[in-house]
């Protein structure tokens, strides 16, 4: 599981809602259901960092692949990945006052670091799928991230389904099936309101609609590491 804070949040059973406040009762969390698919098959490591972006994907993938797999023998070695950024990239530069964004990356960029690090875990024969980002909700962001509001710094759903075109047109390049989630949460029917705690994260719903969509791939694309299959 490597990406931003969608995967670093994957476990976190009490989010904070738009008002900065935990959540009294616990969410589904991706992380969790995927750890149970795999029980006794396959251990779920979550490499999840709250605030990156494609461009630190690719300055840490060598390290965390020596790491992780580079080094170990053939049976421990990862099987399967996901490629998960792409959420803080679209996050806009503000013009109103001092920001310290230092996540947006330029959509070229953005499409770079993006097929590189792919790249990385397709030299190592590593299964692959790429998850685009989600919905928005800026009424909701606004009210959890105010000094946005100060900067200009800016989100958008428009924005996020520039990004989300990319990775769709990387994965058609590189032959790597691409769990689209902006189209996943659009086909639902649900509002983005409904599908998010804070305006970016997701809750429940949005987590539980992202774990089927990913099982879903998974059993279309690399059946023999799906969890039914998997030994």
């Amino acid at each position: 599981m490597f990406g931003d804070s969608l995967t670093e949040f994957a476990f976190k059973q009490f989010p904070l809602d738009e008002y900065g406040a935990i959540y009294k009762k616990p969410i589904y969390t991706m992380g969790a259901a995927l750890s149970e698919a795999y029980t006794g098959k396959m251990d779920i490591l979550q490499r999840g960092f709250g605030g990156y972006t494609s461009k630190h994907a690719i300055q840490m993938i060598s390290g965390i692949l020596d790491e992780e797999h580079d080094s170990k023998p053939a049976a421990e070695q990862i099987k399967l990945a996901y490629f998960y950024f792409g959420s803080n990239d679209a996050r806009l530069m503000g013009s109103l006052g001092p920001t310290k964004n230092l996540e947006h990356v330029p959509i070229d960029q953005f499409a770079g670091f993006s097929r590189s690090t792919v790249i990385e875990l397709l030299k190592r024969d590593i299964k692959v799928v790429i998850m685009t980002p989600g919905l928005h909700n800026q009424e909701t962001y606004a009210k959890t991230y105010p000094e946005d509001l100060i900067t200009g710094d800016y989100r958008s759903n428009e924005t996020n389904l520039e990004y989300v075109n990319v990775l769709v047109k990387l994965g058609a390049e590189l032959d790597v099936p691409v769990v689209n989630v902006y189209g996943v949460f659009k086909k639902s029917g649900l509002s983005d309101e409904e599908l998010l705690t804070d305006g970016i994260h997701f809750n429940s719903l949005g987590y539980k609609l992202v774990f089927d969509a990913l099982m879903d791939t998974i059993e279309n694309e690399y059946p023999e590491l799906h969890p039914v299959n998997f030994s």
